[in-house]
């Protein structure tokens, strides 16, 4: 058997065999190594060919050794795979329309592997074997599985739905020149899939028409779009593009929100690996913290040492108090209460507390922000991931007979669920007014009563 190469390309090659000329899927797998694979399992299921509305398989019945090599041949065509072909509005209508009917027709085809589609020239879409592709695919390695098949399938997506995530991320490939997912590795990119959503194309590509980048947006999110939608959308960009006019410093203004959302995404998705990855740490980190701290304000040390406020009058030590919560010292906070009272503030402060030192950790910062601060104006901005805690605007007042009121704002993080929108929300305002008895115990101003009202929440 005569065999001779007569165009090669990634994933694919023209060849003459014996004076005939067939188009052969390329593959790096080994003869040698993969004897004791089954080539006829390897081709039980056709190519597929979508050209005109019209699906007709394309037979790959054998296989032949080339250079050490396996080859795929079936009927013989001209053209390239998609990854050696530049990607444009013809291409990813013609996918459009293949998919409609693999969708149809329910035909074996629910990923994209760009060097397992081939772009004929004349015409139509050639899908290369499933059951050889999927095999092909699960032999690469971890740059080519990067490169030409990872980013353009969703780990948890089928059907309809995974069809038009492909088309999604093609179309944001084809006009932003990047892919909407990546990473440094396969489970990166993977877990940015689930748990992560893209910078808008609207902030990438200023002046895309809303249908268009509605179309993309929604694809990546896995929301229901129905392929019908692309084909008519894709007919529309094909006419009449797919961006308008825009004034340079509308499109500067987009782009420059682009990047501060990209990092912003990026830095929530780090954090969110860490705490994933290191979870248990935190738990024992957690727990070793707060046995501290509840070792260090115990009976033993309470024995062993007098109070803080000891010899304080009375409003000094609600003063203290709430300075304490403010410092984030429950030994402090501890010492100004009788024995039971304040639990939730001190388990509220003790959160927060180890939250703050893990963060500073791993961060080098602790993200908390001064409710003070923020309650002033002196902070207007946040970073992803910073909160802010505390108390602000406090004022104390005495009624007589040893009972206080204090007044002020009570600043609290606002927290999201991870899957909702990447902006940073302003934290919570509570109005908060507390009644204070306090009673003099062996010589020291201690708090017995707090009763707290809450206001006015905004």
């Amino acid at each position: 058997m005569e065999i001779e190469i007569i165009k090669s390309g990634t994933g694919a090659a023209e060849i003459s065999v014996d004076g005939i000329k067939k188009l052969a899927v390329t593959t790096n797998l080994v003869s040698k190594i993969y004897k004791q694979i089954s080539r006829q399992e390897l081709l039980a299921a056709s190519g597929i060919l979508i050209k005109e509305g019209i699906s007709e398989k394309w037979e790959c019945t054998e296989s032949f050794e080339y250079e050490g090599k396996l080859l795929f041949p079936g009927l013989g065509y001209s053209g390239k795979t998609l990854t050696d072909t530049d990607l444009n509005i013809e291409i990813l209508l013609d996918l459009s329309l293949a998919y409609q009917i693999i969708s149809k027709q329910n035909l074996p085809v629910n990923n994209f592997y760009s060097s397992g589609i081939f772009i004929p020239k004349s015409g139509g879409i050639l899908f290369f074997p499933p059951i050889l592709i999927n095999y092909i695919t699960s032999q690469l390695s971890d740059n080519e599985s990067m490169e030409l098949w990872q980013p353009y399938n969703h780990p948890d997506a089928e059907s309809e739905t995974q069809l038009s995530f492909i088309l999604g991320v093609l179309a944001y490939k084809l006009l932003t020149n990047t892919l909407p997912f990546t990473g440094t590795s396969i489970t990166e990119i993977r877990e940015k899939m689930r748990s992560s959503q893209p910078v808008g194309i609207e902030l990438l590509v200023p002046g895309i028409k809303k249908d268009i980048a509605s179309l993309i947006n929604n694809a990546l999110t896995l929301k229901t779009v129905k392929l019908k939608d692309w084909t008519v959308i894709l007919q529309i960009w094909q006419k009449e593009s797919a961006v308008n006019e825009i004034n340079n410093e509308e499109r500067f203004k987009l782009k420059k929100t682009a990047i501060i959302k990209h990092n912003r995404r990026e830095k929530l998705f780090q954090r969110r690996q860490f705490f994933s990855h290191n979870w248990k740490i935190i738990v024992v980190i957690t727990a070793i913290i707060i046995f501290a701290i509840s070792f260090s304000i115990g009976p033993i040390k309470n024995a062993m040492e007098p109070p803080v406020t000891e010899g304080m009058p009375a409003e000094e030590v609600i003063e203290t108090y709430y300075r304490a919560i403010i410092d984030m010292d429950t030994e402090i906070m501890e010492d100004c209460l009788e024995k039971g009272i304040g639990k939730n503030d001190i388990n509220e402060v003790t959160q927060l507390y180890v939250i703050s030192k893990v963060r500073t950790g791993y961060e080098g910062k602790s993200g908390l922000i001064s409710a003070q601060e923020w309650n002033d104006g002196v902070i207007t901005i946040l970073e992803p991931g910073d909160q802010v805690y505390g108390i602000a605007d406090l004022e104390i007042t005495s009624s007589g007979n040893n009972i206080f009121y204090a007044d002020y704002i009570k600043w609290y993080p606002n927290i999201q669920d991870e899957t909702e929108s990447l902006a940073i929300v302003p934290p919570i305002k509570v109005f908060v007014k507390d009644k204070i008895t306090l009673e003099k115990l062996k010589d020291v101003w201690k708090i017995i009563k707090l009763k707290r009202e809450t206001r006015k929440k905004l």
